[in-house]
């Protein structure tokens, strides 16, 4: 889980890369969907977690002894795995230099041996990362502990592109901008495009609560303000989600 990326080509996404520029400093995060082997549970990942955390100082990696690893579970929607999988705070060379120093090593395979032990993971990618909103007073995905994830998996429509997306978006930010400050909830919502990509769809989005509290009231104001309709028509003509509700929480949290 730690190395393994599914190499496929993106279909519709190849277009969404063709209108971004990637610069080396890029933040990506790694997905990985996983579904536990026969008998196995969350304490087998969690023994897998606890030899990798012990190990990986060994690999010679800088970027690796900072990576940070999260686990959703499902909370509500379709979700077709047991869990997700994420590794993040990285740049899209420090993970390039990641994957090359985890299949040299001998020590990286022991990891990976363990990991492959506990669950398979039948889907992965690999992912830009942009905000589009931060009111945490922490660094997402890095030091925010449990969270609840609100996650949107979506396909552009026939004839669009990311352009179109960024024009919903540019609706949407004020009027959420304001359901936030109504509620006085901490939020942070991103847009990932696929860099590399094998589960089918050409974006995602997501946004972090506190808890299901905040996630709710907060979208119960959103929801209830006239404004939101404009950017709905134009999120609803740019593409079609799927979404679903997560419990998130850090498996390997950052160095001290």
């Amino acid at each position: 889980m730690i190395r393994k990326l599914i190499t496929v080509l993106c279909t519709a996404a190849v277009a969404c890369i063709a209108t971004t520029a990637y610069a080396a400093d890029t933040e990506v995060v790694e997905a990985f969907g996983c579904n536990f082997n026969d008998g196995k549970t969350m304490a087998d990942l969690d023994s897998a977690v606890a030899y990798y955390t012990a190990e990986r100082s060994k690999v010679p990696a800088p970027a690796l002894q900072k990576m940070v690893s999260r686990v959703w579970s499902p909370m509500t929607g379709t979700v077709p795995v047991d869990f997700v999988w994420f590794n993040s705070n990285m740049t899209y060379t420090e993970w390039g230099q990641i994957q090359d120093a985890m299949t040299a090593s001998t020590v990286g395979a022991a990891i990976q041996a363990r990991f492959d032990a506990a669950v398979t993971c039948p889907a992965s990618s690999l992912w830009a990362s942009e905000t589009l909103h931060n009111t945490l007073d922490k660094k997402p995905f890095v030091d925010d502990g449990r969270v609840v994830v609100e996650s949107f998996r979506c396909q552009l429509n026939p004839g669009k592109t990311i352009a179109d997306t960024d024009a919903a978006i540019a609706a949407w930010k004020p009027v959420f901008a304001k359901a936030v400050a109504a509620t006085g909830a901490s939020t942070f919502v991103a847009r990932r495009i696929p860099l590399v990509s094998g589960t089918g769809f050409d974006l995602t989005y997501l946004a972090v609560w506190d808890d299901a509290t905040s996630y709710a009231k907060t979208n119960e104001a959103f929801m209830a303000d006239p404004d939101n309709a404009k950017s709905g028509a134009l999120f609803g003509a740019a593409h079609r989600c799927e979404t679903a509700l997560f419990n998130s929480r850090t498996v390997v949290p950052p160095p001290n």
